[in-house]
């Protein structure tokens, strides 16, 4: 597609800051819940405006809002009547058209982020077994039994998502951005966490993993920390990409806010109404939405590469062939 961020230094300005609306629809438990149908997926969905172009976008997305907005309280898709349903769908998509706005999206199966949970699980328990099985005597240092973590789906979902986004900013070779991340009514530790992972997603500091156990001779409390670093070739150093980072809650009338969740529900319904044929197989390649409507502004790469080695690989469904 021709994204409105073009090569030319005529937008170098314009690329200072971004506004990246977004939103998550379908599944976002954790990563010890199954599928509830075959296929289940759970999909975030954003759509990114310049901030140069927000003062004129904005206004019409707004508009859109007003337009459908009960008479009180929050304007809810579902509320609206199958027509009105498809007359918003196609007035805000309009919109992004007109506007020209990259829209991105990062969808995982349920049941594969699941069953890596298991696996990985499963290895870990193994080690325990076999570290307390390596000799008949107590271990010296003792520490607490291990807790469950599940991962959660609608955190790795937006790290996918917001993965994208700075992957489009690298491909047009765009460093300093200053992003900021709008999105409808999140819980304050979901927003921690994706703040956090938005982070580390940068970071080249060294990975500094500490624990601490009871030392059963000295009877005292040690601790212990394990610190990787990665050294890179100069040639694969980047210069900063993001200059700095918000997360912020947007006001039910917001539009863009609006269209990010049409955008998140269209694909979640588009995934979830794949024939047989198509059920399990990836979810984050531009083939995967060609029939969706917004489809050439959900391309928004010039070279999508050689997949997605997390969502469609790492989380690839069980029964996707290749397994």
């Amino acid at each position: 597609m021709q994204s409105i961020i073009a090569d030319s230094e005529e937008t170098e300005e314009a690329m200072t800051k971004v506004i990246f609306y977004c939103d998550e629809s379908g599944a976002k438990g954790y990563a010890d819940q199954m599928e509830s149908e075959p296929g289940e997926v759970g999909v975030f969905a954003g759509i990114m405006v310049p901030d140069d172009v927000l003062q004129f976008a904005k206004p019409a997305f707004d508009a859109i809002a007003v337009r459908y907005a009960p008479s009180s309280g929050k304007l809810h898709i579902a509320d609206l009547t199958a027509q009105q349903q498809h007359q918003l769908r196609e007035e805000l998509y309009a919109a992004v058209r007109k506007w020209n706005l990259p829209c991105f999206w990062y969808a995982v199966h349920v049941a594969g982020f699941n069953s890596h949970h298991v696996e990985r699980e499963a290895l870990s328990k193994q080690l325990r077994e076999k570290l307390a099985a390596r000799d008949n005597n107590p271990p010296r240092f003792k520490r607490g039994s291990p807790r469950s973590d599940p991962p959660s789906l609608h955190v790795t979902l937006f790290e996918g998502l917001y993965s994208h986004l700075v992957a489009f900013l690298v491909e047009r070779d765009r460093r300093e951005v200053t992003i900021e991340v709008r999105t409808d009514q999140v819980d304050a530790p979901i927003v921690e966490r994706f703040e956090d992972v938005a982070t580390e997603l940068l970071n080249d500091q060294p990975l500094v993993d500490q624990t601490r156990a009871f030392d059963t001779v000295t009877k005292q409390l040690v601790t212990g920390a394990l610190q990787i670093t990665v050294q890179f070739p100069d040639e694969l150093k980047l210069s900063p990409i993001v200059n700095s980072l918000s997360i912020s809650i947007a006001p039910d009338s917001d539009g863009l806010v609006l269209a990010a969740d049409v955008l998140a529900n269209s694909l979640y319904y588009h995934f979830k109404g794949r024939g047989a044929e198509q059920l399990y197989k990836p979810l984050n390649r531009p083939e995967a939405v060609a029939s969706h409507p917004l489809a050439s502004h959900l391309d928004a790469f010039a070279d999508w590469g050689e997949g997605d080695l997390i969502g469609d690989a790492l989380y690839r469904h069980p029964l996707s062939e290749g397994t």
